[in-house]
């Protein structure tokens, strides 16, 4: 894989633009699914409530990540420091996705 400027920038948005809303979908498909509520009707409604917000949330949470990660943590410690974020950010899913619909 390419390493240039281009190419990461190119990675990283397309990271924000497909697999971060995918994956977020998937979370709280998942998350009805361990609640019992899971129907199309209910995951559709969740998708379109909460999505946008955890969608915009991920695109300020992640850069910042990368930043830190990749300007202040030693390469060693990198893989660390991103599953820390992993755990915090999968922790604020976790929230999003059992809160009750207003």
């Amino acid at each position: 894989p390419a390493t240039t400027l281009l190419s990461t920038m190119c990675k990283a948005g397309l990271g924000q633009l497909l697999f971060g809303p995918s994956f977020t979908a998937i979370f709280f498909g998942v998350s009805l699914l361990q609640d019992g509520t899971f129907s199309v009707k209910n995951w559709w409604g969740k998708i379109k409530s909460d999505l946008p917000g955890a969608w915009i949330a991920g695109l300020w949470f992640w850069p910042i990540v990368d930043f830190i990660s990749f300007l202040l943590i030693k390469p060693d410690y990198i893989p660390l420091f991103v599953n820390f974020c992993s755990f915090v950010w999968t922790v604020y899913l976790s929230l999003v996705a059992n809160k009750k619909a207003e």
